[in-house]
């Protein structure tokens, strides 16, 4: 989305991530890939249940988790085990969600490119 965002910000629009993780994550995650749009912590995925993309890891899952060494509590800084399913919105002035991409599978996703042609037919 990088590669996008002066295009969304020349449309009128602006960018922004929202992550369950606490601010230390994602500011290492943004100065690690460089990216100059906000990132927004979104705690206990309270934006996420509102737009019904939150779901708990499993156990099994959990324990998985555990044994490739990442702490989701530690890296979101409670212990729900909740995470936001990837989801792009393009919402308009107004509040009206114009354009949603949502996948429970975080392999697929949209290009970036549609992100803007969507937001094209809003601004």
């Amino acid at each position: 989305m990088q590669t996008v965002y002066g295009d969304i910000r020349g449309l009128g629009g602006e960018l922004v991530v929202l992550s369950p993780e606490l601010a230390t994550h994602s500011q290492t995650l943004a100065m690690q890939n460089k990216l100059t749009f906000p990132i927004v912590r979104d705690e206990g995925c309270a934006t996420a249940d509102a737009y019904g993309i939150a779901f708990t890891f499993a156990d099994e899952l959990k324990a998985l988790y555990g044994t490739l060494g990442l702490d989701l509590p530690k890296r979101n800084g409670e212990a729900s085990w909740r995470m936001p399913m990837p989801a792009r919105f393009v919402i308009d002035r107004q509040g009206i969600v114009r354009y949603a991409a949502v996948d429970p599978d975080y392999t697929q996703r949209p290009e970036a490119e549609e992100t803007v042609a969507a937001l094209k037919l809003v601004a």
